[in-house]
């Protein structure tokens, strides 16, 4: 599954392969397999029939913007009961460049010549 999470938008609709599930308090937990930490997220039933369950999540405010982007482990519970783990990818909005400093070579620069050593075999 993939999850684009924007900073403007941070309320996800998902599907799951869970079906006939009950009216119920359901939780959605994201744990990064980078840190290990978990983020448990209250989950809003909005269908489930035969073949399907469809889930609402809201992120917390600046999730879009924390630079989260990759694989995650996930869990829908219900009351602490496991329903459906798997992994889920994560995309968000990263703010700002990607850090990368230009290079600008002057001439005290330019023309340096390294001395090259060579130790002998023996």
């Amino acid at each position: 599954m993939t999850l684009e999470v924007p900073e403007s938008n941070l309320t996800r609709e998902f599907s799951s392969n869970l079906a006939n599930l009950a009216v119920g308090s359901y939780t959605f937990t994201l744990t990064s397999q980078y840190s290990h930490q978990p983020l448990p997220l209250d989950a809003t039933l909005l269908l489930s029939n035969a073949r399907y369950s469809t889930f609402r999540v809201t992120f917390p405010v600046g999730f879009g913007d924390a630079h989260k982007n990759g694989i995650y482990n996930y869990d829908i519970s219900v009351s602490g009961t496991s329903l459906e783990k798997g992994l889920v990818k994560i995309i968000t909005e990263p703010g700002g460049g990607l850090g990368t400093t230009n290079y600008t070579s002057t001439p005290a620069t330019e023309e340096r010549v390294a001395d090259v050593f060579f130790r002998p075999n023996y």
